[in-house]
């Protein structure tokens, strides 16, 4: 079923759809400025950002070699001399950055700020760049002439840099640990641990180039519906049937959306080690557990029956016995486990638009990371779009993945994602409802840690242009 929408995709960054397999290499910047002047001859040099429009039709030919999308922190919106009703407008959690944050995204031990990536001290980034490419040559086209412009401008300096790559499934490169018929297949997107990535994001209301089943929220009559613009995309109507605050004027958040982006660096080495061990404890196999952990199959099949890899729900698991309360995916996207109705429209309010991509070589099976990837290690460039930091990413990040109480986990927390206590466990019941079938995976180690991110405004292609230009001034607006 094709949208029939009054959105201007030409107006909304190529990132907001999901810059897809298209273009598999990428590499992201991270730059400040010395001043207004010098922030707007950047964004004069990345205009114009690649939308929504350009990545959406289905003929490969018209489409761009290369995607080029960029957002600003706080700090970058402030060096470019903006006026402070703007700034004071936007919403407090962005204004304080994710740093500042720490507490509240759990980002303590192995993921506090103190063992970031120097870059994230200080506010020294100012406007994150992604750039995505068709392959290695068009990628290395792009970033050395925009690497040559930044060095000759002087008052422009790249901070830091991050390659990006996706990673598909190859039966040849073995991922399982115990069990080669958990091994995808099909050519699927991975993420490190060996799972299929990528999947469960929210089709939206007037953007969605198809209705995929199970792909979005559950109505009281039981049936999927996509969600309304407005939980994602500023100035458009939500779940509630309101457009949410936004900053002013209008035209600046129009169109735009709050970024969160998170450098998650995956242990591998110690994930499969950790499986192994409890493999052996347990008398079980260790990919099986694997997948009670993340809540899916290697190849992204459901654990709970299913119509397709996106149609089911929970209602017929409400102990967790098939698909446990605690997994990785059923705390990241808890479908109807509070119950029908009401507890659904609360589940609604709390999702998030996922485009992540990884860095770092995939590690097969019989390797090791460090000989694999060295000291950079591997993981996820995990980005998140959404209308309210605070409401949806923030609230995720606190509630489900770092306490259980809304699954009866009690203090335990996820087992892939969150930050782990030196009791750290998962229980996973018995699937028939014996107790004496169940497993408890004591001893959680940290398998991913934060190396740092920031929280960004990704602003409408309109917007950005706008911001980019001598004559504007936002008050006129």
């Amino acid at each position: 079923m094709t949208s029939v929408s009054s959105i201007n995709t030409k107006d909304i960054q190529a990132l907001f759809k999901g810059i897809g397999l298209a273009w598999p290499k990428g590499r992201f910047f991270f730059c400040r400025f010395n001043d207004a002047a010098a922030g707007r001859r950047l964004m004069r040099q990345l205009s114009p950002l690649t939308s929504f429009h350009d990545i959406q039709g289905h003929d490969h030919s018209r489409k761009p070699d290369v995607c080029v999308n960029a957002a600003l922190t706080h700090a970058g919106l402030a060096a470019l001399d903006l006026d402070n009703d703007l700034l004071y407008s936007l919403p407090e959690d962005f204004r304080d950055g994710m740093r500042r944050r720490a507490a509240i995204n759990g980002d303590t031990g192995e993921s506090a700020p103190s063992r970031w990536d120097p870059i994230w001290e200080g506010d020294q980034v100012y406007l994150w760049v992604g750039v995505y490419a068709r392959d290695e040559r068009c990628l290395d086209e792009w970033v050395n002439g925009f690497t040559a412009w930044a060095a000759a401008e002087g008052d422009i300096t790249i901070v830091g840099t991050q390659d990006v790559s996706r990673i598909v499934s190859d039966p040849d490169v073995p991922i399982y640990i115990d069990d080669p018929e958990s091994q995808p297949e099909k050519p699927v997107l991975l993420e490190h641990f060996g799972f299929r990535d990528g999947m469960g994001n929210p089709p939206i209301k007037g953007l969605a180039d198809k209705h995929v089943e199970g792909g979005g929220r559950l109505g009281v009559d039981g049936k999927w519906q996509s969600f309304p613009a407005g939980e994602f995309l500023l100035g458009h109507v939500d779940t509630n049937g309101e457009i949410p605050m936004a900053p002013k004027p209008e035209a600046f958040a129009h169109n735009g959306s709050f970024l969160v982006l998170r450098k998650l660096e995956q242990n591998v080495d110690l994930f499969r080690e950790y499986l192994q061990d409890q493999a052996k404890k347990l008398n079980n196999d260790a990919d099986d557990i694997a997948a009670r952990m993340v809540g899916r199959r290697r190849n992204g099949t459901p654990l709970i029956k299913s119509k397709g890899d996106y149609d089911f729900s929970y209602a017929s698991d409400p102990e967790g016995r098939v698909c446990p309360m605690g997994s990785h995916l059923r705390r990241s996207n808890p479908r109807d486990s509070f119950g029908a109705g009401f507890g659904s429209l609360l589940v609604d309010r709390h999702r998030i638009l996922r485009r992540a991509i990884t860095y770092g070589e995939l590690v097969a099976r019989g390797e090791n990371q460090q000989d694999v990837n060295g000291d950079t290690g591997q993981g996820i460039m995990f980005i998140v779009l959404n209308a309210s930091i605070s409401r949806q990413f923030e609230f995720v990040q606190q509630q489900w993945v770092n306490y259980g109480n809304d699954f009866n986990q009690g203090n335990d927390r996820d087992p892939i994602a969150g930050t782990q206590a030196n009791d750290a466990r998962m229980v996973i019941p018995g699937d028939a409802g014996d107790a004496r079938d169940t497993m408890i995976c004591n001893d959680l180690k940290q398998f991913v840690r934060c190396r740092g991110g920031d929280y960004f405004f990704l602003p409408s292609l309109s917007a950005f242009e706008a911001l980019a230009s001598d004559a504007c001034d936002w008050r006129q607006c």
